[in-house]
């Protein structure tokens, strides 16, 4: 398997941090901070939230990264460290709801009427917010944050196979959102 510079790069990082470089742990962050950031935003559909799971998640990257095995997994590693700390804040809003029994403003999807000029982007937009969560981070992780199947189960513990086919009924599913919302 041919390697990309930038994940040498990453690689070559990971290993300078966990020999104790502050600077290789500064330049990964920076690297590495906007992609767990879109992330957890995409897991979460809230911009302070976002910025708090990733707080804790670099915590977490910091303080495991020495741990870490093999270089070439830390983006799947990452990714999956995002992903538990935004299901913790997904189950802590959700207790909190249930305490106060009341109901907090969400994120209210703009749908508004389909008309001639609104291009194709804008439908395709709309009808990724109608997904299902499972089925948008899936499909993030694939194409928008270009990971492979295999990185894809590592980062949310699903066999190849469940990845695969879930990327296919995602990719279903928003087919005929898109076909709704283009009428």
């Amino acid at each position: 398997m041919n390697k990309s510079p930038d994940d040498i790069l990453t690689e070559l990082l990971v290993i300078n941090c966990q020999g104790g470089d502050t600077k290789a742990l500064n330049l990964l962050a920076k690297k590495w901070h906007p992609k767990l950031l879109r992330q957890a935003y995409h897991l979460t559909r809230d911009k302070e939230a976002a910025l708090d799971v990733v707080q804790e998640s670099w915590q977490g990257i910091i303080k495991g990264i020495k741990k870490l095995k093999d270089p070439a997994v830390f983006p799947a590693w990452a990714y999956r460290i995002v992903r538990y700390k935004s299901s913790d804040w997904i189950r802590k809003l959700q207790r909190n709801r249930k305490l106060n029994e009341v109901e907090k403003n969400e994120i209210k999807e703009d749908e508004p009427e389909s008309d001639d000029t609104e291009d194709k982007l804008n439908i395709l937009g709309r009808a990724l917010k109608k997904l299902p969560n499972e089925q948008r981070v899936i499909l993030d992780l694939f194409y928008l944050e270009k990971q492979s199947v295999k990185a894809i189960s590592v980062i949310l513990g699903l066999p190849a196979g469940t990845v695969k086919s879930r990327l296919f009924y995602a990719r279903e599913h928003l087919k005929k959102i898109f076909k709704q919302i283009e009428k």
